[in-house]
């Protein structure tokens, strides 16, 4: 039998080790990804912000990048939903022309909508310190 073997533990410790090592290189991989199709929705004049939901033990991760302009209107979108490292983005146009206080003032509890928020508020606060910023100066 195979756990006979004097190299069985070792054996199985190398196993986990190559496993855990391809996953580190496919997550690696996924965000890499992820993150060239967020610059793919940058343009001049829009701020990028991601969000995230905060999912009970269970339920998925949703990882959603929004683009707005500085009228605070979301004018592009991304999602990326699954469990495992083979989920690819997406492009979402559920929030396309809404406002960014539209979003975050939602009572809309779907994991989507939470991610999205998570990002519109981000936005929100790097639009305004820009205006007040440029109103200093």
């Amino acid at each position: 039998m195979i756990l006979d073997s004097p190299y069985a533990i070792g054996i199985i410790f190398v196993t986990l080790a190559l496993m855990w090592v391809l996953q580190m290189y496919l997550a690696k991989k996924q965000a890499t990804s992820f993150l060239n199709a967020v610059n793919s929705i940058k343009g001049s004049g829009l701020e990028v912000a991601i969000g995230i939901n905060q999912p009970k033990w269970g339920r998925k991760k949703i990882y959603i990048a929004i683009s707005a302009n500085a009228e605070s209107i979301i004018v592009d979108g991304l999602t990326l939903e699954g469990v495992t490292t083979f989920a690819k983005s997406k492009k979402l146009t559920l929030f396309n022309g809404k406002s960014l206080h539209e979003i975050v003032t939602s009572d809309n509890n779907e994991p989507i909508w939470e991610a999205a928020s998570m990002a519109a508020d981000t936005l929100i606060k790097r639009i305004q310190s820009k205006e007040d910023s440029s109103s200093i100066s």
